[in-house]
């Protein structure tokens, strides 16, 4: 068998979307942009560009809100490059060349820049919750992405000072500091920018901050990965967003220097998060605060084995797609379907439900039930951040632009490149035009409406002779054709060349889902998939007002698939006929004798959730 070859990702612009799913998501995207901007010139907004006027001497103020605001504003100019990348607007340039002098005026003489110590009386190093490397991690990953894309060295030249200064501070690995690459994007972006400017001590400083974990654990506990050595760890654990960071950042360092021991503590750690610990929509770190198998306090977390909450699920929607992050790396290292499938489930479900269709409001978290009637109320700092209604600022403005980058970025998502050839990881509307290692041109697009569609057409515009083309038949398809042959699931090689098209089919109808008997909170209950999308019911698609709490769904349930017409993009909704299930009143009471009334419903995609009127939501409901 021909050894895997890795995989890594494009260069951005090398692909652009044309059509279907994630075209449609960023066709607005000047208006997202605007709205974005307007957010984080916002007076009270959590993450401000203005506390980089202010620190440049531009604007009069004070600093702000969050210690990360900086990271989550390089986040949104990230966002911008990418869309610049495959549309050239000079309005989205004119929108980042804005803020550049500020970010270069921002930084101090050494190399060091944060808005939240240079502008308040909070001392460098003493305090993890600055999130100064936070804000590094994402200063260096933007950069890179700005170079990538002008050529303007400006804010690359920001960056590698910056980097220069945290390799002289981290570099002799004092003790007194190996627990402060917490919320660790740093990694990330050391390696990309190690990519661009080859200078190795990035490289080996990215080493360096993955190898300090758990170095002084009385420093330090499960909540930031400090308790233990990332490569003696076996489960995911601690805040879901540094976890995630963390994880994905030592699988870059590992394709770089190949260190199996690394690999082998990371696959551990995957394994126990899709055994144990993540929802049927990707959703991931369910506990706003609690305490880790080993007895310290977290927050933001990964929870205990088979604890996966409803109605006060976090699911931060950075965790999720922080976790899509990991898993896409896993996929080019191993090229193991399973961590495809994981990034494709969450990628259509709690990866993007965090934004309005229109990309203009947000959720932060992201539960699987709501009701409208009975809100989670903050209660002892818990239960904080669980959505009522969708937020344009708010007091945690990290999500919006994590969306941002991500959809816009959605062409690095869906193709990889290996040195003989391309692998699509995500099946989407596109074009690539891109050079192979042995500076081979090749040129091909994908057309689909996947995943309302159950075709897409590969077309091979120009490749070498007999070039491999690796792609991911998904797990949930069990009668999938490629030009019309049957085909398993899991990753397939095939050769191809010039003027090929390849039409992959993958049939798909809506199903049950049930769970492992030890997660207590959805058993005996059914949630409905079509493909790769969760569905849920909102109180609105059901007949006559009948109280989602009151519904339950037989074994045999027929579903009929329509047209979602109050929402854009023709999205697949699914009419089926329910069982009415009456209540009584208190906390316990007698069973009721089942009735046969049915009740017609209609089921829309979760990540749609909250776009109309405020009301009730359910992803799992009773079996009948």
């Amino acid at each position: 068998m021909k050894k895997f070859e890795q995989f890594h990702t494009i260069k951005t612009g090398e692909a652009k979307l044309t059509n279907g799913f994630w075209a449609n998501r960023v066709e607005n995207y000047a208006d997202i942009i605007d709205n974005l901007e307007e957010a984080l010139l916002n007076e009270e907004n959590a993450a401000r560009m203005l506390n980089f006027g202010i620190a440049a001497g531009e604007i009069e103020g004070e600093f702000y809100m969050n210690d990360w605001s900086d990271g989550d504003c390089y986040k949104f100019i990230e966002g911008c490059a990418n869309q610049y990348a495959v549309t050239k607007d000079e309005r989205i340039l004119k929108v980042i060349n804005k803020y550049i002098p500020w970010i270069e005026k921002s930084q101090e003489e050494d190399g060091y820049i944060g808005t939240q110590t240079l502008l308040t009386d909070k001392t460098r190093w003493t305090h993890l919750e600055v999130h100064e490397i936070y804000n590094f991690g994402h200063l260096f990953t933007m950069a890179c992405v700005h170079y990538e894309v002008t050529q303007d060295d400006r804010l690359l030249n920001v960056a590698k000072k910056g980097a220069d200064y945290l390799w002289k501070l981290f570099s002799p690995r004092p003790k007194e500091l190996a627990h402060f690459g917490t919320n660790p994007s740093q990694i990330m972006g050391l390696v990309e920018l190690y990519e661009i400017t080859k200078d190795k001590k990035y490289l080996d400083l990215a080493d360096i901050f993955v190898s300090m974990r758990g170095e002084s654990p009385e420093l330090g506990g499960d909540g930031t990965q400090n308790f233990i050595p990332l490569r003696d760890e076996t489960q995911p654990i601690g805040h879901a967003v540094k976890g995630a960071y963390l994880y994905a950042g030592a699988m870059d360092v590992y394709g770089h220097t190949g260190d199996k021991t690394l690999l082998n503590a990371i696959e551990k750690i995957w394994k126990d998060l899709v055994k144990r610990r993540i929802y049927i929509t990707g959703g991931a770190g369910p506990q706003y605060v609690g305490i880790s198998d080993r007895g310290n306090l977290v927050r933001e977390a990964f929870a205990s084995e088979y604890d996966l909450p409803l109605r006060v699920s976090y699911n931060e929607t950075c965790a999720n797609i922080a976790v899509a992050m990991w898993a896409k790396r896993m996929l080019q290292i191993t090229g193991e379907a399973e961590y495809g499938d994981w990034m494709e489930t969450i990628m259509f479900n709690a990866g993007i439900s965090g934004s309005s269709l229109d990309m203009k409001r947000y959720f932060y978290s992201n539960p699987l039930a709501h009701r409208a009637n009975h809100h989670i109320e903050p209660t002892f700092q818990q239960y904080t951040h669980v959505p009522n209604e969708r937020f344009f600022t708010f007091d945690c403005w990290c999500c919006p632009p994590q969306l941002l980058r991500t959809f816009t970025g959605m062409p690095k998502w869906i193709y990889s490149l290996s040195d003989s050839g391309v692998a699509i990881n995500l099946f989407g509307g596109s074009e690539l035009n891109t050079t192979l290692k042995s500076g081979e041109k090749v040129a091909m697009n994908i057309v689909t409406n996947y995943p309302w569609d159950e075709k897409i057409a590969i077309n091979i515009e120009n490749a070498p002779k007999d070039m491999d083309l690796t792609f991911r038949i998904p797990a949930w398809c069990e009668n999938a054709t490629l030009n019309s042959k049957a085909i398993t699931c899991g990753m397939h090689t095939i050769k191809v060349n010039s003027g090929d098209t390849i039409m992959i089919v993958l049939p798909m109808q809506a199903q049950l889902y049930t769970c492992d008997p030890l997660l207590e909170q959805s058993n005996g209950m059914f949630a409905v998939k079509r493909g790769p999308v969760v569905y849920c019911l909102e109180g609105s698609d059901i007949e006559n007002n009948i109280s989602i709490d009151e519904l339950t769904i037989p074994e045999d349930t027929q579903f009929t698939e329509t047209t979602i017409d109050e929402f854009p993009y023709g999205m697949v909704g699914l009419k089926a006929d329910l069982v009415h299930r009456p209540q009584g009143q208190g906390l316990y009471q007698p069973a009721k004798n089942n009735s046969k009334k049915k009740v017609s419903v209609r089921f829309i995609p979760y990540f749609s959730w909250a776009n109309r009127e405020e009301q009730d939501m359910s992803v799992w409901l009773p079996r009948a």
